[in-house]
């Protein structure tokens, strides 16, 4: 098994001033004294946690595009999780072998830590915020409604918050990943969006629809989705609190 390659120690001090900066301000950011944000923050860092926004989506897909299509868009949507994957956790994370917080000889004892969670031993750059990041920008594009890109993009933030809160990943971390899940998330629509016009059906141009042919309503009921499984996390972080 090859061994990572690690950071040298001799680093320059505007990097060595930047990264305590760094530290400082996740280990603010890190942990409270609450139960029920625990329970909140252990809850949004799930992925099962968004199953009924993921059904939402399929169901979108299927309905508004033929089978062909919409298996277009399932596959783009995978590869771009796969590469997103490949480079932050197979490429990048042993390349540069930064500790995570929990990890960090020089800070993991003032990280706060939830049930024993202290993550693998490399954080940089964060998984979590590239691959919700590409999923909001591809989605965005793919149905091009401003309220929907703005609840997306929040989404992406507050799942992402999380990493910090649980004191798994550096806010560094969590931005450059959000930068590359940017990057990433535009190269994968651009592929699809050139596949698909082979594919794609008339666009329906109306009021009622997007201007990529989706109906206003489906957009609606996703963020209604959206916004009930930010309530179903609420209620059942409380419910944790009283047991």
């Amino acid at each position: 098994m090859t061994q990572p390659i690690t950071i040298a120690t001799d680093l320059p001090d505007w990097i060595n001033r930047l990264n305590h900066i760094d530290q400082q301000l996740t280990l603010a950011l890190n942990g409270s004294d609450s139960v029920f944000w625990d329970n909140i923050a252990l809850c949004v860092t799930n992925t099962f946690a968004w199953t009924l926004v993921i059904v939402m989506l399929l169901i979108i897909f299927f309905r508004n595009n033929d089978y062909r299509g919409a298996l277009l868009i399932l596959l783009s949507i995978a590869l771009m999780i796969f590469v997103a994957d490949c480079l932050c956790s197979g490429l990048i994370k042993p390349m540069v072998a930064r500790y995570r917080p929990t990890q960090d000889p020089e800070i993991m004892y003032m990280v706060d830590v939830l049930n024993g969670y202290r993550g693998g031993r490399f954080g940089f750059f964060s998984g979590h915020a590239c691959n919700t990041m590409c999923m909001a920008v591809f989605l965005s594009r793919l149905f091009r409604f401003k309220p929907l890109t703005i609840t997306l993009i929040l989404w992406s933030l507050t799942t992402t918050y999380t990493r910090i809160y649980l004191g798994v990943h550096y806010i560094g971390d969590i931005t450059v990943g959000f930068i590359a899940g940017i990057l990433i998330g535009l190269l994968f629509y651009h592929i699809y969006n050139k596949i698909s016009m082979r594919l794609r059906r008339q666009r329906r141009m109306s009021s009622d629809y997007t201007t990529t042919g989706y109906p206003k309503h489906d957009m609606y009921s996703l963020l209604a989705v959206i916004f009930f499984n930010y309530i179903a996390v609420v209620i059942y972080a409380m419910t944790l609190g009283i047991q």
